[in-house]
This record gives structure tokens, C-alpha cells and sequence, in this order.
């Protein structure tokens, strides 16, 4: 018996009856993929760039990457490479170490010649963030009570035989930005994180909507020239506040004062920075001199001192919190002054100088040794905040993941925002089972994004932890998803999600 054509059977069955019908198909599960798939093509039509990388931590097995060699801005997670590249060189134990000693003769309780402070980088060094820094004037002072000195003649001075020229402001860092406490100069030496706190207040009895018949008082603590500071002030801005900029070849500070109409507040304070760190040192030592009776001798009542007395002898030392404290800071309160210092610091035990150009040149090698070009990486500064930097997902990944396998790798995963829970990430918008299992750098520039970290997944035996790099650019002011949000669907896939 002949069989019918093909042609015939396909008829056949398009005619059975619809009853006979096969069964539904189930919907697949969600994976990561897929997740990340429809987010990212969702922002990319928005005309946002994306560059993402995850890969296994362990294994380096790629998961999931879109546009990995996309390059971008880093922002501050280029804070990973420059406080994992320190930690790899120096270990989490070490300590910078700032010696002060006494040049001249002691008749008595009288003390004629200098406090000498050798500048070591140190970026705590009267920080107000650690106990053992907080109180450096007045741990100088007592130790020239100690010595039985209460009358001096001279001055304090800083040398900066053992750390090298400094440069201070990294390449592509704005210039307007300069007077902004997040933008400190990272001078070779640093006291009080180089910002002072800016106080204005209004005259008593002064109506904000008619002109000042008297100026502002302009207060610096510790208490610095006010001069140079000029302040404005604006009824008609929209919001409240005061910003400051330095203008360029003066060294003026100029602020302005926004009390939009109907506010009329008497005093603002904000931080800002300070170029001459030594200046403010020696205003805070003096404040610390007078509270203990340790009175300064005029030029007209100085003695001459014999050569034959004049002595060089250790007074104190100043010593950090460790590297792993300070690399803690750094990155979940993403502090850029913090991690200019930490990567010049390296750049000088690696080259020899302590310079921006140093800088690059030793993080390039680094970052070689550590198997990544520099068409992944370039590094410029240590903190983000120069416009030269230049990152792909891939390049971050490879830092972090390379981290991993380095004896410090616990100090550097410490020191990574917890979302949710601390640092830059803490107000993440995470629901409480995730809190914990995400561990991530944050940067931000203007139209940038960009985030790199580690993920927990307790119920992926094969996959349990996986490092990733988030870069997004060309951000809208108003997008469909803020960048928060992107990061928070994305991290939550992560860690939930089958990659495939």
C-alpha cells in the first residue's frame, strides 16, 4: 500500500479538531540572564551606556556579561584599584608613622627653637575619625609639658625630606571643585583631612530682604585667616545653602549665601578645603598651647642661644590606624583624599617618586601583573575623581577577583559598602533577606554610574559568590530607572536568579 504524500499528512493533521490539542506550555523560570536582558535593553533605549561583567569568584567562569570591554568612567570605584594595589604592597598591618622633634635648646622651662614634623602621607593625621588622631594638638602639647617647657620661641615646621614632591590636584580633577571638602588637596602632609569647618553668621537685628548694612562674620575652626574668604548672598536662589569655589590664580574663597524669599536663617556652616595643611596644624596647636598655660615668647624677649646647646632630639611620634582601618574608611565612606594619599604613597614604593606621573606608571604595571592592559584599565589618580581615568567591566572585575587571591584579600572585602546596611550603600532600597549578601564600591560623576563588588548566592551550590562590575554612562537627569534602581533589580537577580 502506497503512503500518502507529506503534503497530505500535514493537511490531515491541521484539520483534526481543535480538541485535540497539545498541552499548554509551561512559562520558563526567570534567570539572570534574562532578568538582566530586559533591564539593561530597557535603559540602553533611554540612550544609557552599559558595560556589565559576573563571573564566579572562585573560578573566574564568566555568568553573565553584556558589553564587557565598553570603556567608561570609573568615578570612585576606582578607589578598588588604588586601596587593593596599597594593601597588596604594604599588608593591612601597616601604619604611617609622622616623627616631631625638638630643634634648638631648652633653658628651663623655656624652649628656643622649632617643632619639626616630618611628613610621612599619613591622610588621619588629626582626623576627627579615629580616637588615636582625633587629639594630635593636644597630644603635642602635653608632651612639651612633659618636657618641662611652658614659655616658647619658635615655630612649627614641616619637612618633607622623606615623602617627595607632590602634586596638588590630580590630572582632569575639576577646578571648580577645588574649595569642596570632597576635593581636598593630597599634600604630602595632611592635618585635620586638609578642610576646616566655615561658620557665617548674619548681623543681630539684620532683615534679610534689605542690603547688609554690616558684613557676615566669616569663622574658620581651627581658627585661619578669614580674609581671603569673600560670601554673597542670594534671596532669589530656589534652594538653601551655601557653596564656595577658589578662584583660579587668586587663592581667594568665594561662597554664596542661598536664603531664598521667606528664609531668613542667621548662621550656616559647612567644611571646606585648605591648601596649607601646616597653617592649620599650628592654629590648632596653638589653641592647645593656650589651654595649657604654655605661653609664646615675643620676638623682642628671645634669647640668643649658644651653637654649643642647640640640639636635634625626638619629641613624638604620630601613628595611624592601620592600613586595613584606613582602607575601611576609604571605600565605604568613599573618602577621595584618603585614597590619593594610599595610591602616592604606593606609587613612591614602587618608583621611588610620589608624583601623579609616578602614580600611573606603577599602577599600570600592577595592574599587568595582575593580567589586565591598559585598554581595561588606565589609571590616573587614586581616587576617581580625574575625567582621565578609564574602566571597563571586565577591567574592574579582573581587580577585584585578582583581590581575592592576595593575602589582604579580607581587608579589602571589609571595607566594601554592605547594601543596605552601611557606607554609600546604605540606603539601598534592599528587602531584609538580601541585607548582608551584597558588598559593593560605588562612583558617581556627573552622568555616571558605576558600581563594583561581590555577591552572596547561599542557594547556588556551584555558584556562591560572585564578583561583578556595573559601569553605566550617558545617564539622563530623568530616567524611566534612576541608577539606584537599576543597581537594586540587578544585584537582587544576582543573587536570586539561576545565570541561566
Amino acid at each position: 500500500m502506497r503512503r500518502p504524500p507529506f503534503a497530505s499528512l500535514l493537511l490531515a493533521v491541521l484539520a483534526l479538531p481543535a480538541c485535540v490539542s497539545s498541552p499548554p506550555l509551561r512559562p520558563s523560570a526567570p534567570t539572570l540572564s534574562a532578568v538582566a536582558d530586559a533591564l539593561f535593553e530597557s535603559v540602553e533605549r533611554e540612550g544609557t551606556g552599559v558595560g556589565v561583567l559576573v563571573v564566579d569568584a572562585a573560578t573566574g567562569l564568566p555568568l553573565y556579561a553584556r558589553r564587557e570591554n565598553a570603556r567608561s568612567l570609573p568615578a570612585s570605584t576606582m578607589k578598588v584599584v588604588s586601596t587593593s594595589a596599597a594593601l597588596s604592597a604594604f599588608g593591612p598591618d601597616y601604619r604611617f608613622h609622622t616623627p616631631v622633634w625638638l630643634e634648638g635648646a631648652q633653658l628651663g622651662n623655656l624652649f628656643l627653637g622649632d617643632l619639626v614634623v616630618e611628613a610621612s602621607g599619613d591622610p588621619s593625621l588629626g582626623s576627627w575619625r579615629f580616637p588615636e588622631t582625633a587629639l594630635a594638638c593636644e597630644r603635642l602639647a602635653d608632651a612639651l609639658l612633659a618636657r618641662g617647657i611652658r614659655q616658647w620661641h619658635g615655630a612649627l615646621q614641616v619637612s618633607q625630606a622623606n615623602s617627595g614632591p607632590y602634586d596638588l590636584y590630580g590630572p582632569g580633577w575639576a577646578w571648580d571643585d577645588a574649595a569642596s571638602a570632597y576635593s581636598a588637596a593630597p599634600t604630602a602632609f595632611v592635618f585635620r583631612e586638609n578642610v576646616v569647618d566655615l561658620t557665617l553668621t548674619r548681623p543681630e537685628g539684620q532683615d534679610c530682604a534689605s542690603p547688609l548694612r554690616r558684613p557676615l562674620e566669616v569663622r574658620y575652626t581651627p581658627p585661619i585667616d578669614a580674609s581671603s574668604t569673600v560670601v554673597y548672598t542670594d534671596p532669589s536662589a530656589q534652594r538653601a545653602g551655601v557653596g564656595c569655589v577658589r578662584e583660579r590664580g587668586t587663592g581667594r574663597t568665594r561662597c554664596v549665601w542661598r536664603a531664598p524669599g521667606g528664609q531668613c536663617p542667621r548662621q550656616a556652616s559647612l567644611r571646606v578645603s585648605v591648601d596649607e595643611p601646616q597653617a592649620l596644624f599650628t592654629a590648632c596647636l596653638e589653641e592647645a598651647l593656650r589651654a595649657r598655660g604654655i605661653w609664646r615668647v615675643p620676638e623682642a624677649q628671645a634669647q640668643a642661644v649658644p651653637p654649643a646647646l642647640l640640639r636635634r632630639e625626638p619629641l613624638l611620634d604620630f601613628v595611624s590606624p592601620s592600613l586595613a582601618e584606613l582602607v575601611k574608611v576609604t571605600n565605604k565612606e568613599s573618602l577621595n583624599l584618603y585614597a590619593e594619599r594610599l595610591a602616592l604613597r604606593f606609587a613612591r614604593e614602587r618608583t621611588g617618586n610620589e608624583s601623579y606621573a609616578a602614580l600611573r606608571e606603577a599602577m599600570e604595571k600592577e595592574l599587568a601583573r595582575r593580567g589586565i592592559p591598559p585598554r581595561l584599565l588606565r589609571s590616573v589618580d587614586g581616587s576617581g575623581l580625574s575625567r582621565y581615568n578609564l574602566a571597563t567591566a571586565r577591567g574592574m572585575v579582573g581587580v577585584l577577583a585578582t583581590s581575592l587571591q592576595e593575602p589582604s584579600a579580607s581587608a579589602l572585602v571589609d571595607s566594601l559598602p554592605i547594601a543596605g546596611v552601611d557606607g554609600t550603600l546604605a540606603n539601598s532600597a534592599f528587602p531584609p533577606e538580601l541585607r548582608g549578601l551584597i558588598r559593593a564600591k560605588t562612583g558617581t560623576l556627573s552622568g555616571q554610574k558605576a558600581y563594583v563588588g561581590l555577591a552572596e548566592r547561599p542557594h547556588d551550590a556551584e555558584h556562591p559568590r560572585v564578583v561583578f562590575a556595573l559601569l553605566l554612562s550617558n545617564l539622563d537627569e530623568q530616567p524611566a530607572y534612576t541608577a539606584g534602581q537599576v543597581f537594586e533589580r540587578f544585584a537582587e537577580a544576582m543573587v536570586k536568579l539561576p545565570p541561566r
